[in-house]
């Protein structure tokens, strides 16, 4: 009888395992890797009008699409290629004095070109982010992290492209009651990719 006990609440157990989200990669020193570090190209955004619309939802065309016009008529007000540059890793606060006191978002792109292997699977890792990420390949989402201090990665075998990748970050470090760090804290709060990607 025990021992059906211990059957039956392994297949309950295990379903839950496999919905649960991808843990870091581990030993990402002694792996086969591509750092994306360096200047990013950044667009500070403290209206959060790169994710919402003007009724404050979110929006289909934010800046992770990285659109581009495609004549003079088109009304893109924001353009990454033209945008001054932020150091991976790196928190913002120290590389501009305009964003030492700077609480809010931060967009990141990163462009890259990959020659795919057959039969090896594809991570973006990040590091760290201070606080809040939304992580976008080629216009598709992802996913998003929260902590400040923790490693996060997402597959991205299935949408990378040989040539014309954009790697776009959304990082936000803005304080909220309900979240770390608090309204009130004791320490300085930097905003940015502030480990290796």
């Amino acid at each position: 009888m025990k021992t059906f006990i211990i059957v039956l609440s392994l297949l309950v157990f295990v379903p839950c395992l496999r919905a649960q989200q991808i843990s870091p990669i581990a030993n990402t020193d002694g792996r086969k890797t591509i750092s994306l570090d360096g200047q990013w190209q950044a667009i500070v955004d403290p209206y959060e009008s790169g994710f919402y619309d003007y009724r404050y939802q979110p929006s289909a065309n934010g800046f992770f699409k990285n659109a581009k016009p495609n004549n003079k008529s088109d009304l893109i007000e924001y353009d990454f290629d033209n945008s001054a540059s932020l150091r991976v890793p790196g928190d913002w606060n120290t590389q501009r004095d305009q964003l030492f006191f700077y609480e809010g978002s931060i967009w990141y792109k990163k462009s890259f070109d990959y020659q795919r292997r057959p039969n090896t699977r594809l991570f973006v890792y990040f590091g760290a982010a201070n606080y809040q990420a939304d992580v976008y390949l080629n216009g598709q989402k992802l996913g998003q992290h929260e902590g400040g201090f923790t490693p996060f990665n997402f597959e991205i075998t299935n949408l990378v492209q040989s040539t014309g990748n954009f790697l776009i970050v959304k990082v936000d470090n803005k304080r909220r009651r309900d979240a770390v760090p608090t309204l009130m804290t004791d320490w300085w709060n930097y905003g940015g990719l502030t480990r290796d990607v």
